[in-house]
């Protein structure tokens, strides 16, 4: 018996049971039949994703095992590794580890070595990865292996949705085992997501009696005869409870074997399987029982050194009780370390332990852990739950682990806070920082009630008013959360005794910049007085320059183009010494917006590229995100519709609502949701309808009007007037203006909300299109666009074919193709009437123009009327391919040439100057177009054709 305990205990062990030399599988062909027929798919050059999901003890991670076996047999390079409940908080622990980890890695390590340095950038580091696994598949097929997901931190989960789809059409299968989630985390969206992108699931139960006999043979080496297995059904299939039977039954000498069949002796269950951990500890020698429980608190893998370390004994002392353990099988030697053989044996090891003892053992285990040079955010979950107060190192290492989780997991970083706010004394140096960063952190993990309720109490309990004014205006200029909450930030401020004038300078200067954007415009204005003279006053650069940039937002609400621009040029050209460096991005795209609103589009354009290429070069995720969603409106409004559909399509592929708290990413998906409608995408149209219902039960007043208008728009489209006029006006403002969105606005929904006014026989709504483009043209008579709106709404309400054509000839002069097509197309329905002949020519530049842009709903709309005009003849623009090399657009063409070539999506995106999901956006529709699924068949068609 000992001999064979041996054997097991110098192989590989995996979930379920210890795994024989000679590799035996029981119990699981199909499963593995499937993920082989995956892994094939891989030697085309297709990517593979297969989740396989069951409870603990199903042979998740045996199952793993045989499929990277079978991997390397296909001659395909093998990453593996398995989340740890240890490190839930460290930042892509777990991808990372299957990536550069192994004797074989399949990344170089040295290609990322400032990973650990940058917690944070997350949005950086995966476009780095991504470019690292793009090069390694380009050179030969990869499987990722990540086992025990269910654990896997936030990173991971996020390059887990992420990662597959950018990577599509490279030889990459991911294959991630998991205990299903039961909840609606990010992992269970991360995994719905996947499974809605295609990807295959194998889903483990109990194994059938077939396979628990084949298991049975191959442990006992010999046939299990009826006894056997009937001990073996009170397992129901666990091959977890299987393997601890049969150990048990070898352990207690109750297996006979005769002639290659064997036989069960007494009919009791062993007590390996029922008794308490408590008790099977106590059959084992004091120093291996200590050693066990020691190590339970070290992680579900350690060292030898760090077991001795915790346990104050040199390493020479404990060959005896851990050869111990690795006899009794309660540990297994993996990958150079120990390691239960089971995650059941360890947390019964632990539930074994009375309360107290573990937290002290967690404790220790925690300082040893960090002297051998772990990080904050690797022990904090051990020193939140075992600290006492008053414990300087818990107190230090949790505020450093809740800094480090701020932008990554603000709700982990909230609680670890408030652990440490709670163990650090009433005077304790860095108190007001542990404050601060808290309420920070609840803020942005959206729970804003608490967030103000913990900051009231604490930052008046902790910190001195300068301080805590100090604090709240960090808050105050914190982009990433709603305004009302940076708004409600600086009233606090403003009411605290004895405020510094030029801290309130600041403060004043937020608020009126807050509440502008917000789309309070009212009530801006009775803070701005105030703010200017609280301004003047203190001649401090940072609060002059907040008061110009609202100044600026605040023109631009009253249309008031040319004053907006003056006032954002020179707040950007003094905001560079005012140590704003958010406000500063912010106000490099505003002046951008600006321009592009006054027609002046390629100067616009050229500063979407220097910021974006900027934000690159910082590493700043949020600025890269703002200026590419900026930048793909633009292109929308340029007419640009398969370039803008790459950048938003991109940018937000992952949005369910639930994060687009900013103004700016609402307007994004307006966008987007336009090109649905153009391009004719109803999955598309659906999926974003379902984000606006999120959105409007969740956002703040100006998020929502962009949820309602796109709501609206979709309504129009579908021709569902009555509806869209719904939606128009549930969120309408008290002052009964701001129905459309404002915070930034597009002058041609004007001519939209006339049809919504039109079709619905709303008189109001086509009074306030109306009102609203003759105003902004009074005020802003030399832009074209403005001036080309301003004639299309008088020419849909007044039936008038020379307002239509003056607006023709004047969006011709601007950069907007899009309206123009749109003019066009009201001019030839208005000429039907009068002159036939004239209607069906403009009518035919309509659909050539729509055509070219790639609006097909558009096209498919004018081809339909030219029809019922008996048009039948080709002088109209043909049918637009829909498939092949033919149907793809130019920057598509572009984005194949170069991937077959070879060049990854980074390298594309370099040499085109957009982001590489931009470029993973063209070639999902390349694919798409040319009937094909990776980019070895891309390169094989591109070669064909050019031989061709």
């Amino acid at each position: 018996m000992g001999a064979h305990r041996m054997i097991l205990r110098s192989e590989s062990t995996m979930e379920g049971m210890p795994t024989a030399a000679a590799r035996e599988f029981h119990g699981r062909d199909a499963e593995l039949a499937l993920i082989r027929g995956e892994l094939e798919h891989l030697s085309a050059g297709a990517e593979a994703v297969v989740i396989v999901e069951g409870a603990a003890g199903m042979g998740k991670s045996r199952l793993l095992a045989e499929v990277s076996e079978v991997a390397r047999g296909l001659g395909v390079r093998v990453g593996t590794s398995a989340a740890d409940s240890s490190e839930t908080m460290v930042e892509l622990a777990t991808l990372l580890a299957a990536l550069f980890d192994g004797a074989e890695p399949l990344l170089d390590p040295r290609e990322f070595s400032t990973l650990h340095a940058e917690p944070e950038q997350r949005f950086w580091l995966l476009r780095d990865l991504q470019t690292l696994l793009e090069r390694a598949a380009l050179e030969s097929p990869l499987v990722i292996a990540i086992d025990d997901a269910h654990w896997a931190d936030g990173g991971t989960v996020t390059a887990l949705r992420t990662l597959p789809m950018r990577l599509m059409g490279l030889p990459i299968a991911w294959v991630i085992a998991l205990r299903p989630p039961r909840e609606a985390t990010p992992l269970f969206h991360a995994i719905e997501q996947l499974k809605n992108e295609g990807a295959r699931t194998v889903a483990l139960g109990p194994l059938d009696d077939a396979g628990v006999a084949q298991l049975a043979a191959h442990m006992l080496a010999a046939q299990p005869d009826a006894s056997i297995l009937e001990q073996l059904a009170a397992a129901e299939g666990s091959p977890f409870i299987v393997v601890e039977t049969l150990l048990g039954l070898q352990e207690e000498d109750r297996i006979r074997v005769v002639d290659d069949r064997a036989e069960l002796i007494g009919g009791e269950v062993p007590r390996r399987v029922h008794v308490k951990m408590r008790e099977r500890l106590g059959r084992l020698s004091d120093e291996a029982s200590d050693a066990a429980t020691v190590a339970a608190s070290l992680g579900r893998t350690f060292t030898f050194d760090e077991l001795a370390r915790t346990l104050g004994r040199p390493a020479s002392e404990l060959l005896t009780p851990v050869g111990e353990l690795l006899e009794a099988i309660l540990l297994v030697e993996r990958d150079e370390k120990l390691a239960f053989w089971h995650d059941i044996t360890r947390d019964a090891v632990r539930a074994s332990v009375p309360v107290t003892a573990r937290r002290a053992l967690d404790r220790q285990a925690a300082g040893v852990l960090l002297e051998a040079g772990a990080l904050p955010v690797e022990v904090a979950v051990q020193l939140a739950a075992s600290a006492e107060p008053g414990d300087e190192v818990a107190i230090t290492t949790l505020l450093h682990a809740a800094k480090a989780l701020l932008t990554t997991d603000s709700e982990t970083a909230a609680e670890f806070g408030r652990r440490a706010l709670e163990i650090s004394p009433a005077h304790h140096p860095n108190r007001g920082e542990i404050v601060s960063t808290t309420a920070i952190a609840l803020h942005i993990a959206g729970n804003s009630d608490e967030a103000i309720a913990f900051a009231d109490q604490a930052l008046r309990e902790t910190l001195p008013t300068i301080q805590e004014a100090e604090v709240r205006l960090s808050i105050a200029g914190m982009f990433a959360i709603s305004p009302e909450i940076r708004i409600g930030a600086g009233r606090l401020a403003l009411s605290l005794a004895d405020l510094p004038e030029t801290l309130r300078a600041r403060h004043l200067a937020s608020l009126f910049h807050n509440v502008v954007t917000a789309g309070r415009i009212d009530e801006s204005r009775a803070v701005l007085d105030e703010a200017r003279e609280a301004v003047r006053s203190t001649d401090d650069v940072r609060a002059s320059f907040t008061l110009r940039v609202a100044e600026s937002a605040l023109a631009y609400a009253d249309d008031r183009f040319g004053p907006s621009l003056s006032h954002v040029t020179s707040a950007y050209r003094d905001g560079i010494f005012a140590g704003d460096d958010q406000r500063l991005r912010l106000a490099h795209m505003w002046h951008g917006e600006l321009l592009s609103v006054a027609d002046r589009d390629d100067e616009a354009f050229a500063i979407a590229a220097d910021g974006l290429a900027a934000a690159q070069r910082d590493r700043q995720g949020w600025a890269y995100q703002m200026f590419e969603t900026w930048h793909g409106r633009m292109l929308l409004r340029a007419g640009r519709l398969s370039e803008a559909l790459a950048v938003l399509e991109g940018r937000f592929a992952l949005e369910d609502g639930r994060h687009a708290a900013a103004v700016l990413d609402a307007a994004g998906i307006v966008a987007l949701g336009r090109l649905a409608i153009h391009t004719g995408d109803a999955r598309q149209a659906r999926r974003l309808s379902e984000i606006a219902q999120v959105m409007l039960e969740r956002g703040i007043p100006a998020v929502r009007r962009h949820a309602g208008w796109l709501l609206a728009l979709f309504a129009l489209a579908e021709g569902d007037a009555e509806a869209a006029r719904a939606c128009v006006r549930a969120p309408t403002e008290p002052d009964g203006r701001a129905i459309l969105p404002r915070f930034p606005f597009d002058a041609a929904d004007d001519v939209l909300l006339a049809r919504i006014g039109l079709a619905s026989r709303d008189d109001e709504l086509t009074l306030l299109a109306l009102v609203s483009s003759s105003h902004r043209l009074e005020l802003n008579p030399d832009v074209a666009s403005i001036a080309a709106t301003a004639a299309h709404v008088r020419g849909l309400l007044q039936s008038s074919q020379a307002e239509l054509r003056r607006a023709v000839e004047l969006f011709e002069r601007s950069p907007r193709r899009l309206e123009l097509a749109a003019a066009l197309e009201d001019l030839g329905v208005e000429s039907i009437a009068t002159d036939r002949a004239a209607a069906v020519d403009i009518l035919g530049r309509t659909l050539a123009l729509y055509t070219e842009l790639g609006a097909t709903w558009d096209a498919g709309r004018i081809r339909s009327r030219l029809r019922e005009l008996g048009v039948r003849r080709r002088l109209i623009a043909a049918e637009p391919e829909t498939n092949g090399w033919a149907a793809l657009t130019t920057s598509e063409l572009t984005v194949a040439r170069l991937v077959a070539e070879g060049l990854t999506n980074r390298e594309v995106a370099e040499r085109l100057f957009v982001s590489p999901h931009t470029v993973s956006s063209h070639l999902r529709h390349v694919f798409t177009k040319l009937g094909i699924t990776s980019r070895v068949e891309l390169a094989r068609v591109a070669r064909d054709l050019e031989i061709a």
